[in-house]
């Protein structure tokens, strides 16, 4: 039996890679994606924050706020998978500005367009893991090796955080979950977490997120 597609706003952000079981906040004050904000929110759907392939078209040099919040701005091409979730408006500025919460809950991959204008909404598949003969020994062991040295690199850089992070809580997600959640915790550049993103094998994300850790690429 065929799977269903998902439907979900698009929110192309240059450099922006999110992943499931992690909340992006952002600032949104472009016309097309505040009103694609307030749609979302009215119809329980889903947006997706993608991070950019190239610009398809700049926007004007020199704008005010007061002219960003009037006029869309750049647009860019897509990569085709991405993290989508629920939308939360935190608050609402006097001049129409719009601070969010999203939840991302789902990892999909673009299937086709649905609608352009204002704003893209995409028809999408869900991305799953392949199934692999790995033990939970070996993935444990890359999951404890990656929350030490987290633990390593806090005490380094923020000891007063140290006693806020919770070691076994981490150790205890699946390696799945974990795969996907320590991206709270660690950045790499867009184009890495992009590739990270689009693996559909946690060993294999467990692997890269641990070489980079330990090397000190965060």
């Amino acid at each position: 039996m065929a799977k269903s597609s998902i439907e979900v706003a698009l929110f192309p952000i240059p450099g922006m890679v999110a992943f499931p079981g992690t909340i992006v906040p952002l600032h949104v004050f472009e016309p097309r994606y505040r009103q694609m904000v307030t749609d979302a929110v009215e119809q329980d759907r889903m947006i997706a924050v993608c991070h950019t392939k190239k610009e398809i078209r700049p926007a004007k040099d020199g704008q005010s706020m007061q002219d960003a919040l009037k006029n869309n701005q750049a647009t860019y091409q897509p990569f085709e998978v991405f993290s989508a979730g629920i939308c939360e408006i935190i608050d609402t500025t006097a001049d129409g500005r719009v601070y969010i919460h999203i939840s991302m809950s789902k990892r999909l991959q673009l299937v086709h367009e649905v609608q352009t204008l204002p704003y893209r909404i995409v028809a999408c598949s869900e991305l799953e893991d392949v199934n692999q003969l790995v033990s939970d020994d070996e993935l444990m062991k890359y999951q404890k090796s990656i929350t030490d040295s987290i633990v390593k690199l806090i005490g380094k850089h923020n000891p007063a955080k140290l006693s806020e992070f919770n070691s076994d809580e981490w150790l205890e997600l699946s390696p799945t979950e974990f795969s996907f959640k320590v991206f709270q915790l660690v950045r790499f550049d867009a184009d890495t977490m992009q590739s990270i993103l689009e693996a559909t094998s946690n060993l294999e994300r467990l692997k890269v997120v641990d070489s980079l850790v330990h090397s000190g690429k965060t």
